[in-house]
């Protein structure tokens, strides 16, 4: 039986449109803009638009000119296009501000006839949810669709319904465009406060029906959740949902029961159900998201990231390969795929990356992902059926117990020489040709200059390194470059602020320090300290972890870790700030581990 509930976004007209749900979106690149990681490739034959956002912001061009160059722009793109990795080529750059289609206020939204979003130019979290029927009804209005068909579209005769929506997409399919305004009340209901822009449609081409797919592109309408409205969602009714992902055996079942979902929406030949499942998918309160426990689906044929249920925004629709591991240097999906390619029911693969909505999360905190690619086929009206592939990944924070034996590690001795040297937080990056520094290792030096951190990596450390020296302010100290670091050994060196490393010894590092036996604390690093101090911890069991600062009177101050961890070693810095962020006076403060199966405490002094 599927679970279903009610969330903010649905309206009672579902009209049944040809929508595929791989058919993606269908834009072109921005303005030669200085190419970053966050950047969309630039088609070879792109030539910038003749009118932008930027100039309706300015006032030198009309939002009508801008809404209808979008449109034709979009147009040709979508009916030119010989195949989905092309239509998805551009599809991010409509939601980059400063881009042609995005500044300011001013930005696009695409609809379905029905209403639904597929692509908001500012806010992707609101894609596959409906407008508010007072509001949709008005663009329809707008467009020329006749009052008598926008009242049968409400009929509740099944057939009146379908006639209304056919004539619906008729009148879409001529291309008409048109201010729209339903702030005020009118016959088909009260005002709704920012609800006006400019609609045009357009035909994007064929979807999974082989019939013209008309879209509506609506601009400078500032679209936010108290526009949409509500609809009984289908969450399908998983096994294993994202809560109870908890090691290996969780997370494999959890992502076969994703691929289950996935699949059935897409074999129903139901228009729009899965842009529609992107709701369920999406609502941290149901059963695909918990935590940093999410699905993200990768579409094999065109190689696009047809939903990310992490960062809509910075990685749903457009080409995977922004994120790159921390440790390695290599792109994530590279690893992905990998994973995907290793046999029939796909595989894990560890990485190394910050979730930068997490402020609990590091690149030095392991993640483990599961991946596995689906396959079947959407049936079409002519009794065709048009095949898919797509790939579904997950995966949670550490690594499970059987990885941790695979680390490999060196410890670090370094002492930073020169004035004020204490309390400079010393970090160490991998040196990767091409790449910019990612800084995962770190450490506070004490009185001395001193400093002790350990490299780990589930695949290697040996290599070249680079460091930096920063103070409390975040101002940079010292650099030190190609630094030659080797796994299981202990290495000193020495650190002066000219720029100068020397290389103290180097001696092999005791098997028994390659990863703590048993779960506890270990001294933070320094202690006394007047910044910030390292705090580590192993885990010997996976299970619930909470880290937390109390003061001298048993009241907490700070939280510092509070979810579910793979067994293995965790680093956490620090900075004597509380909760609020609000620097603590000097004095003893107590650090308590709660871990699976034993509670630990530490006293820490901190001196200003």
């Amino acid at each position: 039986m599927m679970k279903t509930r009610t969330l903010p976004t649905s309206t009672s007209l579902i009209l049944v449109v040809g929508l595929l749900v791989l058919a993606g979106a269908f834009f072109v690149a921005h303005p030669a803009l200085a190419q970053t990681e966050l950047d969309c490739p630039l088609p070879p034959d792109w030539t910038p638009p003749s009118v932008t956002a930027e100039q309706v912001e300015n006032g030198s061009i009309s939002l009508r000119d801008f809404a209808l160059v979008a449109r034709d722009r979009f147009r040709g793109v979508s009916q030119g296009a010989t195949g989905t990795g092309q239509l998805y080529s551009g599809a991010c750059l409509v939601r980059q501000e400063g881009g042609p289609w995005r500044s300011g206020s001013t930005y696009l939204v695409q609809l379905t006839p029905n209403g639904r979003v597929r692509i908001h130019g500012k806010d992707m979290a609101l894609s596959g949810r409906l407008l508010k029927p007072r509001i949709h009804l008005e663009i329809l209005s707008s467009l020329g669709v006749p009052a008598t068909v926008l009242a049968n579209l409400v009929s509740p005769d099944p057939d009146t319904v379908a006639q209304a929506q056919a004539a619906v997409i008729a009148t879409l399919l001529q291309e008409p465009d048109a201010a729209f305004d339903a702030t005020g009340p009118s016959a088909m209901g009260p005002g709704i406060p920012g609800a006006a822009g400019y609609a045009s449609a357009y035909i994007s081409g064929r979807a999974a029906s082989n019939q013209p797919v008309p879209i509506i592109l609506l601009a400078g309408f500032e679209l936010d959740a108290s526009h949409l409205a509500q609809e009984p969602i289908d969450y399908g009714d998983p096994a294993i949902t994202a809560k109870e992902v908890v090691d290996r055996e969780t997370l494999k079942a959890f992502v076969a029961e994703a691929g289950k979902y996935f699949s059935r929406l897409q074999e129903t030949g139901v228009q729009g159900a899965v842009l529609k499942a992107k709701i369920a998918l999406r609502d941290p309160n149901g059963p695909w998201k918990h935590g940093n426990v999410y699905i993200s689906v990768v579409d094999r044929i065109s190689n696009i990231i047809v939903f990310h249920g992490g960062f809509p925004d910075r990685l749903e629709l457009r080409p995977p390969g922004i994120s790159r591991d921390a440790v390695t240097g290599e792109l994530i999906i590279d690893q992905m795929l990998a994973a995907a390619a290793s046999g029939p029911e796909g595989g894990f693969w560890n990485y190394y990356f910050d979730n930068p909505t997490d402020d609990t999360d590091g690149v030095e905190v392991p993640k483990l992902g599961y991946v596995r690619e689906f396959t079947g086929a959407i049936p079409r009206a002519d009794g065709s059926n048009l095949p898919f592939s797509f790939i579904i990944q997950s995966g949670f924070y550490g690594s499970a117990t059987d990885d941790v034996s695979t680390l490999t590690r060196t410890e670090v001795e370094a002492t930073v020489l020169g004035d004020a040297v204490e309390g400079l937080t010393v970090e160490f990056s991998r040196a990767i040709v091409g790449h910019p520094p990612n800084y995962v290792w770190s450490a506070v030096t004490d009185a001395n200059g001193h400093a002790s951190l350990t490299v780990s990596s589930a695949r290697r450390v040996n290599g070249y390194y680079r460091a930096r020296a920063r103070n409390a302010d975040g101002e940079v100290f010292g650099q030190w470059h190609s630094i030659p670091l080797n796994r299981d050994r202990r290495q000193v060196l020495e650190l002066p602020l000219d720029g100068n490393m020397r290389i103290v010894r180097v001696e092999p590092l005791a098997a028994a320090k390659a990863v703590a036996a048993t779960s506890g604390l270990a001294p933070n690093v320094p202690n006394p300290f007047n910044s910030a101090t390292q705090i580590a911890y192993h885990l010997s069991n996976p299970g619930p972890v909470r880290l937390v600062i109390y003061n001298v009177l048993g009241q907490p101050v700070r939280t510092l870790v509070d979810q579910f961890q793979a067994a293995g070693s965790y680093q956490v810095q620090w900075d004597a700030r509380d909760q609020r962020g609000v620097s603590l006076s000097s004095g003893v403060y107590i650090t308590r581990l709660s871990y699976p199966g034993g509670v630990q405490t530490q006293r820490l002094l901190y001196l200003k």
